[in-house]
């Protein structure tokens, strides 16, 4: 018999925004989006069960039971000589427990995409920083610089929810200027300009720092990628500006030469521009629960990211714990993958014996010598996340019965 359920205001875990007003269906353990972004929905269906799901815990291919399985990552890690725990993305208990399990274990810490975290967090340790909340941005905004190619197909409620939401407190949405650098499509630039005068400058993302410094001298030179006339428009909208946010999400400068300088530089013209009027940055961070990874880490160790447990406590190394490289280098002999929140392509290292705490419906490129699927948070089980913005954090809910263990259970079974 099919049983269907009906959830408000549910708490999405599939990006930093973590929005609390997605209205769900659950039928025999699906669930399907009645009320929001067509995108959201998208991204949750991705989460359903089908008859490809993994649900059952294997060792070299062969299925077995979730005890089993157990006993066996026990015995692997007393023999291994350095274990990496690799982050893909879980919720604040699980990273507890890790925590736990990696001080017991003396094992190494890093999150799969803690190279972007490095970038942001290096211009609050060289220059300083000057940053604002999602709500401050919605509510008192009049000017925002979205900067990056992808930003809003990987946050697809940044635009409704914070940029130019149809209430605001202090600013007319019509009233606001988006100024997107960057390759967007028409699409996004015609459904900004209905509700906000939009201007996008297409210019390529390696010249970021050469066009801000131009403006920040306010002097409309000309630049092979810009007209006078948009540097003097640009201007004109930035001095009129009372309150100027600039945005992006490290991942859109990875393929840049350079994505600390560019970072630097948008970190600059915001210091620069609070000499005479008010301004602040927006780092929107990735999917994978990297807020919630970095601001428990750095409560429970002090560090966020790239850490092992010696001599007692938790010891910090940006270079030496670099997960890519210990995977290159071949320094480490186990690795356990934490993923449950993406499905995405899990990519292992087949030199190197791989146990993958992992979401059901994981896309591996090589069979992993131990399989366990994990529930995922704020759908199989409860859990709370961080907001990519550090302010709020937020309570997710078990939405489906689904019988998969959490990751917090599991590395508690392990310790």
């Amino acid at each position: 018999m099919t049983t269907e359920k009906s959830y408000k205001s549910m708490v999405c875990p599939f990006c930093s925004l973590h929005c609390d007003d997605l209205i769900i269906e659950t039928s025999d353990n699906n669930i399907r989006l009645t009320q929001g972004n067509p995108e959201c929905g998208k991204k949750i269906s991705r989460h359903n069960i089908n008859p490809q799901s993994r649900t059952s815990a294997t060792i070299n291919k062969k299925k077995t039971r979730l005890t089993e399985a157990l006993k066996k990552v026990k015995k692997i890690i007393e023999k291994k000589s350095e274990v990496l725990i690799l982050n893909h993305g879980t919720d604040l208990s699980g990273l507890r427990s890790l925590l736990a399990f990696a001080s017991k274990y003396h094992c190494i810490i890093d999150h799969i995409t803690s190279k972007f975290l490095f970038q942001n967090i290096g211009i609050v340790q060289r220059t300083g920083y000057i940053a604002t909340s999602l709500m401050e941005t919605k509510n008192r905004a009049d000017t925002i610089i979205i900067f990056g190619n992808n930003i809003l197909k990987k946050n697809p409620r940044l635009l409704d929810r914070v940029l130019i939401p149809d209430a605001s407190l202090c600013v007319n949405p019509k009233k606001k200027n988006i100024i997107l650098v960057g390759s967007f499509d028409k699409k996004t630039i015609n459904s900004i300009s209905k509700k906000s005068n939009a201007i996008n400058i297409k210019i390529k993302l390696d010249n970021i720092p050469d066009f801000l410094k131009i403006i920040n001298n306010n002097k409309p030179e000309s630049l092979k990628f810009i007209t006078k006339q948009s540097l003097v428009k640009i201007n004109s909208i930035i001095k009129k500006s009372k309150y100027l946010v600039s945005t992006w999400t490290a991942s859109d400068f990875s393929n840049t030469k350079n994505p600390e300088d560019i970072i630097s530089s948008i970190s600059k013209f915001i210091v620069d521009l609070n000499i005479a009027s008010r301004a602040a940055c927006m780092p929107i961070s990735g999917p994978l629960a990297d807020s919630t990874s970095a601001q428990a880490l750095t409560w429970l160790t002090g560090f966020p990211s790239r850490i092992k447990y010696s001599n007692n406590s938790f010891k910090h190394n940006r270079t030496a714990y670099n997960s890519e490289k210990l995977i290159e280098n071949k320094q480490v002999d186990t690795i356990i993958h934490v993923s449950n929140l993406s499905e995405n392509e899990l990519i292992m290292n087949k030199h190197i014996y791989n146990i993958v705490l992992g979401h059901p419906n994981s896309k591996l490129n090589i069979e992993p010598d131990i399989f366990i699927p994990i529930g995922i948070p704020g759908l199989d089980h409860e859990g709370i996340m961080f907001r990519t913005d550090n302010v709020v954090s937020v309570a997710l809910k078990s939405v489906r019965k689904l019988k998969l263990p959490s990751t917090q259970t599991i590395f508690n079974k392990l310790i």
